[in-house]
């Protein structure tokens, strides 16, 4: 994914697990020449064996988009769906299931759910660092809901060669996704100096005590918001850089 750098100074650091940094890209690449992106996944998705428990009449609810390859990789005959997220709306619908209700977070479709009752049981498959307990909600206003861990976010290092070049004196451009990002990203580099394009209060109150370049959070919780943020950031920065040239 790391584009020609060809005297490019600002540096647009990524850190997603799987093709979650193509993703990010896919439609503003173009927009993204100016700087040299550096593709470093701070976590590994490691799928779990652990979906056997499912009622096959469930309806199953996927958080995240790894939840819903997680029921995939298990072949699990589940047809519906609640679902956060219009990628993952969007990539469950691609897999043939009913979409019965989706939101941008948790908090929102816990609303939902509630709105529509429903009477089946209900499955979240999540990750094994996540935040929130979904299910235990749901089991507060008396719904049944079955919690499974399909899969496991991994810590990985920051590649050694893409270690040198943030840490050059360049300016850096870091979006971070979720709060366990942000935790492992603060104990693996100095982020002094970085400019940081959060996806939430809860991920910016993480890095409260680093000396930013500059901290954005995200307008809403999803892909375009943090896309257009982290290209607000280039722009002022491109600029500041031509003004000093």
């Amino acid at each position: 994914m790391t584009n020609n750098p060809d005297q490019k100074n600002v540096i647009l650091l990524l850190t997603r697990p799987l093709d979650g940094n193509e993703r990010f890209c896919l439609e503003i690449k173009h927009l993204l020449y100016k700087c040299e992106i550096l593709d470093s996944p701070i976590q590994k998705i490691k799928f779990l064996p652990s979906l056997s428990k499912v009622n096959k009449n469930a309806v199953l609810i996927f958080t995240s988009v790894n939840g819903l390859r997680a029921a995939e990789k298990h072949n699990l005959t589940n047809n519906r769906c609640f679902v956060v997220g219009k990628n993952t709306k969007k990539i469950a619908v691609s897999f043939g299931y009913e979409v019965l209700g989706f939101s941008k977070d948790q908090e929102n479709l816990l609303k939902l759910i509630k709105s529509k009752k429903p009477t089946e049981s209900m499955v979240h498959i999540r990750g094994k660092h996540t935040v929130g307990n979904l299910c235990a909600y749901l089991k507060k206003s008396e719904f049944s809901c079955l919690e499974i861990i399909g899969y496991n976010q991994e810590p990985l290092k920051i590649k050694k060669q893409n270690l040198q070049k943030i840490q050059s004196g360049r300016p850096v451009i870091l979006p971070i996704f979720s709060s366990r990002s942000a935790k492992l990203l603060q104990s693996n580099i100095d982020l002094t100096g970085f400019n940081i394009v959060a996806i939430s209060e809860a991920v910016a109150k993480i890095l409260t005590g680093a000396e930013l370049g500059e901290l954005v959070i995200s307008k809403k919780p999803d892909l375009n918001s943090m896309q257009e943020a982290t290209l607000a950031i280039l722009r002022r920065l491109i600029k500041f850089d031509s003004n000093k040239s």
